[in-house]
């Protein structure tokens, strides 16, 4: 089911997924993971290893990883949140949008709103959405759980029939989303 990485040269090392939807890669430097891409077909996922070296079994942190991610895709409410992740290169304001995706529970939505005041730039919906489009590291940075205003099912760089797909596998009604995509657990709506 999982084929995983011994060091490369830079550091990096990798392992593949076979998932119900598609191949999954994710690749690790050290105990953080840098990439991981969508289920996709085993090529475009191994487009994602770059220059990490793919070997036989996952070992440490690559293995919980792999573990949590095979949990995952069984449909079991797993907080892939708690892996370390590196976001290194990405400007502020795309990791502080990354990170606050990162706080969006299992089997919840967020607007882009959400994101944006999250981040700390309130009214910059577009901008977070961008973000999202540069996510790194999806399921583990859950883009899949930002949807638009009033619960739209938008954007997505795997396709929304995908996002579809991870939102229901998370128990995630589409017809309902409009009615959880408020703030999170704690936080209440501001009345205007």
């Amino acid at each position: 089911m999982a084929s995983s990485g011994r060091m490369s040269s830079n550091g990096l090392k990798a392992a593949l997924l076979k998932t119900t939807l598609g191949w999954v890669c994710v690749v690790m430097q050290g105990e953080r993971v840098t990439a991981v891409s969508l289920p996709a077909t085993r090529k475009r996922a191994l487009e994602t290893a770059g220059g990490a070296s793919l070997a036989a079994a996952p070992r440490g942190a690559l293995r919980a990883v792999m573990n949590d991610l095979i949990r995952y895709f069984r449909g079991e409410a797993v907080d892939l949140g708690r892996h370390p992740v590196s976001l290194r290169g990405q400007p502020p304001f795309v990791r502080r949008a990354l990170l606050a995706a990162r706080r969006i529970p299992y089997g919840q939505v967020r607007t882009y709103a959400w994101v944006a005041r999250v981040a700390g730039r309130p009214g910059a919906a577009r901008a977070a959405g961008q973000a999202m489009s540069r996510n790194p590291i999806p399921l583990l940075v859950p883009c899949h759980r930002v949807v638009g205003a009033g619960g739209r099912l938008t954007g997505f760089g795997g396709g929304l029939a995908l996002k579809r797909a991870l939102l229901r596998l998370e128990g995630v009604s589409c017809d309902r989303m409009r009615a959880i995509a408020g703030p999170p657990p704690g936080e209440t709506r501001r009345r205007r």
